[in-house]
């Protein structure tokens, strides 16, 4: 039987894998422009930020895509340049979101039982907090969740 490290980074690897595939669809002139409230590029990176936060736990205070960005929580975790920016050509975008998820999945590959045990940052959740297995399950949905966003922008 497959273990839960290895089911949780097959599961991010194919996730990852279809929203790809959906932003590599669109094309290069329309990437950056907003449909129905976001861009894809702004997609691809809200995904690579949450994936950061969420799977990596990464405290580089340079998150300026988490979709919260009036909340002071979330301006705290900005005071850093974006290591992209949203009208970066898509190549750059997709390479970000590339290289943070390729991370991410051998970090759940190689995660030890402890790694996935305790609690982590969730600002959705009602004390700010959530078991970090929820989470870590929270934000695969999250992925899905925003491939569907950028699929419906393109027949809007």
């Amino acid at each position: 039987m497959m273990g839960l490290q290895e089911f949780l980074a097959d599961n991010y690897r194919t996730e990852l894998a279809a929203f790809r595939a959906v932003l590599a669809g669109i094309p290069e002139d329309v990437f950056g422009v907003d449909r129905l409230g976001h861009s894809p590029a702004w997609h691809a990176l809200h995904i690579a930020d949450w994936l950061r936060l969420t799977v990596l736990g990464d405290p580089t205070a340079n998150y300026h895509y988490l979709g919260w960005e009036d909340k002071a929580w979330a301006q705290a975790m900005k005071t850093d340049a974006a290591p992209v920016q949203e009208d970066a050509s898509k190549a750059d975008i997709l390479a970000r979101l590339d290289g943070i998820g390729e991370q991410a999945v051998a970090y759940l590959q190689n995660a030890s039982d402890a790694d996935m045990e305790g609690m982590t940052f969730s600002p959705s959740a009602p004390n700010g907090e959530r078991p970090r297995l929820a989470a870590v399950g929270l934000h695969l949905r999250h992925v899905a969740y925003h491939r569907g966003q950028v699929v419906l922008g393109q027949k809007a």
